[in-house]
């Protein structure tokens, strides 16, 4: 019997460093140039587990990200134009947020935490979004994003 006990105690042992070790640190960069225009961060769209964080990287100066939407209970996040911040994701859904000086030039992003539990309010978001975006080719920016890969 205490046989027993001790391998269930090096089992959950074993479980629980694991799973402590399972989270993934991403990188998403706030950019003036990047790969898909002015005033982007890169990747604008990336999906992510539950418990991941993301380093937020200011490659220029100048750039924040701040949480315009979240799923029910999420804590926003605002990076306060600091070189990096790092944020840990710990609720599903879907998160939309922007740089706050850029918005007007569509610089902002979506983050999925493994689904996409809060679609449908997320989608509105980006309507409202795109109605104060001003340069008019990036005006559609964030709903391709969201129509490429939120399914």
């Amino acid at each position: 019997m205490i046989r027993i006990k001790k391998i269930f105690v090096l089992a959950f042992i074993i479980f629980v460093n694991n799973y402590s070790f399972a989270a993934d640190t991403h990188i998403v960069k706030m950019l003036n140039n990047g790969k898909d225009g002015a005033m982007v961060f890169e990747p604008a769209y990336i999906k992510i587990n539950k418990g991941d964080s993301i380093t937020f990287e200011m490659e220029d100066k100048g750039h924040n990200a701040v949480t315009i939407l979240g799923p029910e209970g999420s804590k926003p996040f605002d990076t306060q134009f600091a070189p990096t911040t790092t944020v840990q994701f710990d609720k599903s859904g879907l998160y939309f947020y922007q740089c706050t000086p850029h918005a007007i030039m569509a610089m902002a992003g979506i983050i999925q935490v493994d689904n996409t539990v809060n679609k449908d309010e997320i989608k509105l978001a980006i309507d409202k979004f795109e109605g104060t975006v001003m340069v008019p080719n990036v005006k559609k920016r964030m709903s391709d994003l969201f129509n490429n890969n939120v399914k």
